[in-house]
């Protein structure tokens, strides 16, 4: 374990750095656009090749190394973590071909969603939803909808953090956010813990720079992050923590995603009900929206914070999660109301 975190020090800068180069030879760039894209020059877009590497060299490091330990001491499952590692690299794949050539919403959207429903069907049951936990103590049995309903809730999850990738950090540190509060439900001795400390510090080196406008996260880096916490989000939500305590519930996991998600909802219906086609680009998200009344520092700490506080009160007083939804259903109204004083 210490090699490994020692590995990870030295070794994930050195990956920045390959990913970076092998951008800009492949001239993978994003270009502004002085409408919703309003860097001031063509930069690279290295997340998607600089995590996807990330994912491969672990995942196949740890192939390599004595599996029966390994299966002992990490709960590493071969068969699973080869069909993972298979749906990144495909989402990846995918993500980088957008990156270089646009590919329409639509089409990207139905791609993807057929490769969840593959990799859904190989998995073990516990990446799959097959009924719906309540904090209200029901459950409801999704049978054979189960894989159908997964891939629907990944590829909703996808598009709501992607239409939030708008400002320098934004989408990482969210991220970030995300996997910290679901590594608390894993156990140290589990092989998604130790993938996720991996993440959280080579986000925290790609946040910094990002923030300073060296590179993008592109969609390539938020679909591979996204497509694995999604997986790790419902296996955590069927396994649940090695204390027995499990706190993953449908509401609480909307909580933490809530955002994002609210967000996406709203411009969905507010496109359909002017006659736009709901996938179609604009600067009406929540964090334009705060861009404009509070600059990009500010936009950031409101967001995340947004993202952030309810989950921490939650953990820490698991029965005011009805309360907490409905405060910040009132907080992203009020946000979303301050576009109404740049009018």
């Amino acid at each position: 374990m210490i090699f490994i975190i020692l590995l990870t020090i030295f070794i994930i800068p050195l990956f920045l750095f390959l990913s970076f180069n092998f951008s800009k030879k492949i001239n993978l760039y994003d270009y502004p656009d002085k409408n919703r894209k309003i860097h001031l020059k063509p930069t690279l877009l290295i997340g998607g090749i600089f995590f996807q590497v990330i994912f491969l060299f672990y995942f196949i490091l740890f192939f390599y190394l004595d599996l029966e330990i390994i299966k002992k001491t990490l709960s590493f499952n071969l068969k699973d973590n080869i069909i993972l590692l298979g749906t990144l690299s495909a989402v990846f794949a995918i993500g980088l071909f957008d990156d270089k050539k646009n590919i329409k919403p639509t089409i990207k959207l139905i791609f993807i969603f057929i490769i969840f429903n593959v990799s859904l069907s190989l998995v073990s049951d516990v990446f799959i939803i097959q009924n719906l936990k309540s904090f209200f103590n029901y459950r409801l049995n999704l049978n054979s909808y189960s894989i159908y309903f997964t891939a629907f809730c990944f590829i909703v999850l996808l598009n709501a953090i992607n239409m939030a990738d708008g400002i320098n950090s934004l989408s990482s540190i969210i991220f970030i956010i995300w996997i910290f509060y679901l590594n608390l439900a894993l156990p140290i001795n589990s092989f998604y813990f130790l993938i996720n400390l991996i993440l959280i510090y080579s986000l925290t080196i790609f946040a910094f720079l990002n923030y300073q406008n060296k590179f993008f996260l592109g969609d390539s880096g938020c679909y591979v992050l996204v497509t694995y916490i999604s997986f790790l989000t419902v296996y955590i939500y069927n396994v649940g923590s090695s204390s027995n305590v499990n706190y993953l519930n449908i509401e609480s996991i909307f909580l933490l995603f809530m955002i994002p998600g609210v967000d996406m909802l709203r411009l969905f219906f507010q496109r359909v009900i002017k006659g736009v086609n709901p996938f179609k680009a604009d600067s009406d998200h929540l964090h334009h929206i705060l861009l404009k009344q509070f600059g990009n520092l500010k936009t950031l700490i409101i967001y995340c914070s947004a993202v952030f506080i309810p989950w921490l009160l939650y953990y820490f007083f698991i029965s005011l999660l009805p309360y907490l939804i409905i405060s910040l259903l009132f907080i992203y109204y009020y946000m979303i109301k301050l576009k109404k004083k740049q009018i």
